[in-house]
């Protein structure tokens, strides 16, 4: 069974089973492509541009939701419905049966880029009377954009499933109900934020590409060391913009504020020190950016609902000689 064209820079999902999944390697990048039930997802990494890609005719009409998480002037479309897409903006394709979609990432840069898709006949909708523009874009005789005049930013939250449905790791007997699952919330968010931006419910912000750089510099300072002390007036200076700006575009793109960011990446990476290196509480405390460990420990019991005391406990108490096998099931 062939699932890829690789001499002509041409993919597809259509002949991959349930479970499966693909990496190949195209010019200066690779190109991952997994099932799981009724969606399909592509990952697409390039150290920098590399051209262009196809994803080829399908037999029937599918819904394929693009998020950009790097790179710029990315441009993708099909039959002449094409947009342009720069590092935290997302947006919606429906392409009929028997259309080419078009990826091109000429002078791009570094580009990371996670599709979703689901046939039409599998999408089952019953509300969309109450949006209109929905349930004209799911009737749509000709391929098109769910979003017209722009893109919509991520926001951390859909950043957040996708780095689960890539990274983490279940029980094998699990993983596939698991992923399947996480591609669902992840259709579910992008649909629910378009409807209140269809709905002019809710405030729209269209960044310049220097400004949602801006933005990615300073989660990227975040993300590099969560445990140095921040303010937003030296962050805002750090990347030539002035607080209030900062605090609205990385609201904006994000969506959520740059303290709440910072919490996220602190708790996340005081979780994989308990976790993999078994460090007590104050140790880690103080690896994460807490002077005590009771301020630590209240801020991880409400961000992840329980204390570290807890997590620590379950991985003493697992025998190393189980671990491997045990260890993530008990998680």
């Amino acid at each position: 069974m062939t699932e890829f064209c690789v001499e002509r820079g041409e993919f597809t999902h259509g002949l991959l089973a349930d479970g499966g999944v693909q990496k190949v390697a195209f010019e200066e990048g690779t190109v991952s492509i997994s099932r799981f039930g009724v969606f399909s997802y592509y990952q697409i990494s390039t150290p920098r541009a590399v051209g262009r890609c196809r994803i080829v005719a399908q037999q029937r009409p599918e819904v394929r939701l693009i998020f950009i998480s790097k790179g710029q002037h990315i441009h993708i479309g099909c039959n002449r419905q094409t947009k342009t897409f720069s590092a935290g903006e997302s947006n919606c394709l429906l392409v009929k049966e028997g259309c080419v979609q078009e990826v091109v990432m000429k002078d791009a840069g570094v580009v990371e880029l996670f599709m979703l898709v689901v046939g039409l006949p599998d999408i089952s909708l019953p509300t969309v009377d109450a949006q209109p523009r929905l349930r004209d874009f799911l009737n749509a005789r000709r391929c098109t954009w769910l979003l017209d005049a722009l893109n919509m930013v991520v926001g951390m939250r859909k950043i957040g499933v996708i780095q689960q449905i890539l990274h983490e790791k279940k029980p094998a007997y699990l993983q596939a109900a698991y992923i399947q699952l996480k591609l669902a919330e992840l259709f579910v968010l992008f649909l629910e934020r378009a409807g209140r931006l269809n709905s002019g419910n809710e405030p729209v912000v269209q960044l310049r590409p220097e400004e949602v750089e801006r933005v990615r510099k300073v989660r990227d300072m975040l993300q590099a060391n969560p445990a140095a002390s921040y303010s937003l007036v030296g962050l805002a200076h750090t990347v030539g913009t002035n607080e209030t700006t900062l605090k609205t575009h990385f609201k904006a793109v994000y969506g959520v504020t740059v303290f709440g960011y910072l919490t996220a990446c602190r708790m996340e990476r005081a979780k994989a020190l308990l976790e993999k290196e078994q460090l007590k509480v104050a140790v880690v405390a103080q690896e994460v950016g807490y002077k005590y460990a009771s301020h630590f420990s209240t801020a991880f019991r409400k961000y992840f609902g329980y204390l570290p005391t807890k997590l620590l406990r379950v991985i003493i108490s697992i025998p190393a000689y189980l671990s491997t096998a045990v260890y993530p099931e008990v998680l």
